[in-house]
């Protein structure tokens, strides 16, 4: 087994991006470039690394969308489940409820938000105006 090397903890960085950090050292409590790159890393790392390392994916995940509605991954369950979008609002094929989890879920996603206020100004249905992120 090899063992590291004491000298790997430092690294070259491009002029421009060097530039880039330059003009935030002394703001937002930086008073180095090291500073602003162990804060960097950190936030790579605990988006990138540890959520898909160390936490347990969520339980609801969109797998695709279409002008009918969204299919959604239920991990809980293990089956994906179609979401329609009719004129009077969204339909769960598994639950056959338009107030289930799968719904709310499907309502926090921007494409699907887009596609109900297209749908509800161009055709005409009968669908909630909902925001778009």
């Amino acid at each position: 087994m090899t063992k590291p090397r004491d000298d790997n903890k430092g690294f070259r960085l491009p002029d421009n991006l060097a530039e880039e950090m330059d003009k935030l050292v002394g703001k937002h409590g930086f008073t180095s470039r090291a500073e602003i790159a162990k804060q960097a890393i950190r936030e790579y790392l605990d988006k990138h690394y540890t959520i898909h390392k160390n936490m347990e994916p969520p339980q609801l995940e969109k797998i695709n969308m279409d002008a009918k509605g969204t299919k959604i991954l239920d991990r809980k369950l293990h089956i994906i489940v179609q979401v329609h979008i009719k004129p009077n609002g969204l339909r769960c094929d598994y639950c056959d409820t338009d107030d289930c989890e799968h719904i709310n879920y499907a309502l926090t996603l921007p494409e699907i938000k887009k596609l109900m206020n297209e749908k509800r100004k161009k055709d005409g249905w009968n669908l909630p105006s909902v925001g778009v992120e």
